[in-house]
Order: C-alpha cells, then structure tokens, then sequence
C-alpha cells in the first residue's frame, strides 16, 4: 500500500498529480468506480501532455496529434469538440505505441482499464441492466500499472532516448557527471530503455565497438565514455548493470590481450565485474597481469598502469593472484605512475619508499610531485614522518630545486594531522639544517615561512 502512495507523489507532470491523487483517495474511501474513472482520466490527461510535448520538440509523427488536440481545446465545449476529443481518446493508445511512449504490452493493460473505466461510467453497457461492480484489487491493479508504466514516466521515448544516448556519448563536449548521467538516461526512461541503455553500454567498454559512421569519436575513447556511464549506473542500479555485464564478459575470452586489458582497465572499478568474471577468464587475466611489469627501467604503458592499479580494488586481489606481485616488481618511477592513477589507501605505504629510491634531482621531483604530494591528504604522522625522514636524508631529494615548494605544498596536504604533523614537520626542518650549511640555498626558508 505504501509503495502506491509514495509514487501518487512521483507522478511526473504536476497537473495530472492531483488526478492521480484523487484516484487514491476513492480507493482507500471504498468508491471503486470512481477510483477507475479517475485513473483513466489521468492516463489519458498525462498522454495527451506528452505527445504534444513531443510535437513541441519536433517529433513529426505527433504534430497531426498536437493540432487536432488544439483545434477541438479552441473550439470551446461544443458537440464537434467533443466529438473530435472522443477520438483522439479512442486512438490515444495506439498514437502512444507508435511515439514509443508505451510498448505493447503497457497498451494492452491500459486497454483493459479503458474498457473497466467505460463500464464504471457507463453502467447500462451490463447486458442485464445491473450495475458494473468491480473489486478493490481491480482499481488497484489499474492504478498501479498506470503509475509504474506511464504516470511516474517523463515523455521519454525508446528508441529516441537510445539515440539520444549515444548522441551524448560521442558528443565532443560530452559531460561525464554522474549525476547527470543517472538522471538523463536512467531515471527519466522506461525499464526497457533502461535495459537498452545499460547493455550498449557494455557492449562498447568490453568490445570496443565503432560509433556510428561520421561520428567524431574513435572505438577506444567510446568505450572509456560507457565505462564512464557504467559506474555511474552501477552506483543507480546495481542489480541491472550486473545483469548486462553477464550477458556479454564471456566475449572477453576471443578478444586480443591488450583490448582484454584496457576493459579490465575500464569496468574493474566495478565489483559486479570481478563477481561476473568466470574462473578461465580470471587465470587468462592473471597470466596477463604477470606478464605487464617491465623488467627495466622503461616506461610503462598507460593501459598496463591502469590495469595495475586495480590492485587497490579488494576483488581484484583476491581474483588475479599474481597482481600485487607485479607491482611491487615496478621500479619506482613506474610504481609511481601506477599510484597516480586514483589516489587511494592502499597505496599510502608506498609513499615513503618512493623519496629512499629517488636516483636523481629531476627524478625526485618528478615522484614527489607525481605520488607524494597527492598522497598528503592520506598520510598519517608516522607515514608523515618517515616520508620526511627519506626526504631529508636522501641528497637528491633533499637537494633538488622544485622540491622546496613542494614542500609546502605537502605541508599544507598534510595540515588535517594538526599538531602531530607540525611536529613531524619541525624535525624536518630540524634535520635538514644539521645537513646543510647556513649559507646553502636548500634551508627550507619558505617551509618555514608556510609553517609560521
């Protein structure tokens, strides 16, 4: 019962609502009838919004509709008028089918409340003269499907919101909000758009497939967009993007392994991927994973640095054994770049490790401002202090020109330790000077000058 009396309140056109409403109320007062003869008038009011809202928007097959609609509302209350709107009540239906604003199905079950709401108000239809006496459960079935199918549904049509989608996504100004996403192409659509949405949405993270011809967007790009959308979705409706990822991971098996690791890259942020991913998949990843860590100091490729960095994803750990390992192989430049992927927690302890194995001046930066810096928001004061610690004591770090403003500005990264973390930062500045002169140029004078 309450799930009835919370969408009453989501009806999504603010004129047709108190219809809605009205239509509750003679159901919980016991007038049956009534409450069919409401809730048919509402469909019919909320259709009729729509599909001139459609020929508003250019939709060309509604404008025949819009003008007769206008030409009988002009007219006044008079017997063509009337006339005219009687038709336009009977074919309202079959005009919605063909806008995509219902699917058959929806229009056979509103067929059904047009038909009970004739005879509610048209008793004499009974062969016998009595009067129609529907139950309870009848109204409220009505009433229910015309909230859930049509009433709490924008004028969003399916193939149309489908386009416009995929318009979105190759879009060069293409926004990646994921408020906006969820509320655009997941909220304002009907379930089997929705379904539509999110399984092209899969298809182009793991396939890559192209756009549509003349669109200026290549496959790759596409792909990360949907990605983009996906988690965006997961976050709306989980249980829906878990089913559409069933339907097409088993495509990752005949793919290429590099198009296998940038959809890796791509959806494992997700956990219904991890959860979908069957166990020959999950080994076939894991030798590739192995296989990503270079054995010198090259750099590493963008797409193996993603796929790398999911090792901070809890599932992905327990899936792909070899993973962790692979990382800690990374020399630090490389281990660094991994890092710089997403900032998160499971990296933290690196940070330290990063400043003892800078090699260089140029390399120190390069690291600090990388992987270090990013990472003060997540440092406690013992992190903190042995960060500081191989920074003072290594000399190229120590030494190099950028990195007395980059001090600063992991001092102010790090200003959520409070008092802990001035104190680790004074035995910085303490260390330092026992290392270097009163005339060298490396006094940290602007830390202490941030610090005062």
């Amino acid at each position: 019962m309450r799930n009835i009396e919370e969408q009453v309140h989501r009806v999504w056109n603010p004129e047709v609502r108190p219809l809605v409403g009205e239509a509750w109320r003679c159901y919980n007062s016991g007038t049956t009838r009534a409450c069919i003869v409401a809730t048919w008038a509402a469909v019919a009011a909320d259709l009729i919004e729509k599909i001139v809202r459609l020929a508003d928007d250019g939709e060309g097959d509604a404008r025949a509709f819009r003008t007769k609609v206008e030409d009988a509302q002009s007219a006044g209350l008079t017997v063509a008028s009337v006339k005219t709107m009687q038709e336009v009540e009977r074919d309202l239906l079959d005009h919605a089918v063909q806008l995509e604003l219902i699917d058959t199905i929806t229009q056979r079950e509103l067929a059904r409340l047009r038909e009970d709401r004739h005879l509610c108000a048209h008793p004499s239809l009974r062969s016998l003269g009595e009067a129609y006496d529907p139950q309870p459960e009848v109204a409220r079935a009505h009433l229910a499907v015309a909230l859930d199918a049509l009433l709490t549904q924008p004028p969003s049509q399916g193939r149309r919101v489908v386009e416009e989608f995929k318009q979105h996504l190759c879009d060069p100004l293409f926004s990646p909000s994921p408020t906006h996403l969820t509320a655009t192409f997941l909220h304002r659509t009907r379930r089997v758009a929705r379904r539509k949405i999110v399984d092209l949405a899969v298809k182009h993270a793991i396939r890559e497939l192209p756009p549509d011809p003349g669109t200026p967007v290549d496959p790759i790009m596409l792909a990360d967009r949907m990605a983009q959308c996906l988690r965006a979705f997961a976050e709306a409706d989980r249980d829906l993007v878990r089913d559409m990822l069933t339907k097409s991971l088993d495509s990752l098996a005949t793919l290429p392994g590099a198009q296998v690791l940038r959809a890796t890259a791509r959806l494992g942020d997700l956990d219904v991927f991890w959860e979908q991913l069957n166990h020959p998949l999950a080994d076939r990843l894991d030798e590739l994973v192995n296989g990503l860590a270079p054995s010198g100091h090259e750099a590493l490729p963008e797409t193996h640095a993603d796929v790398l960095a999911l090792v901070r994803v809890d599932p992905a750990r327990q899936r792909l054994t070899h993973i962790e390992h692979a990382f800690e192989r990374l020399v630090s430049s490389n281990r660094a770049a991994v890092m710089a992927r997403k900032p998160h927690r499971y990296f933290v302890r690196h940070v330290p490790r990063l400043l003892a194995e800078a090699g260089g001046w140029r390399q120190a930066e390069h690291l600090t401002r990388l992987a270090v810096v990013p990472y003060g928001p997540l440092l406690d004061a013992e992190l903190l202090g042995q960060t500081l610690t191989n920074w003072a004591t290594n000399t190229q770090c120590r030494t190099a020109g950028e990195m007395l403003q980059l001090a600063v500005d992991l001092h102010r990264a790090t200003a959520h330790l409070g008092a802990a973390g001035e104190a680790e930062w004074r035995s910085f500045l303490e260390h330092v000077r026992t290392l270097e002169d009163a005339e060298s140029y490396y006094r940290y004078t602007e830390l202490e000058a941030a610090m005062a």
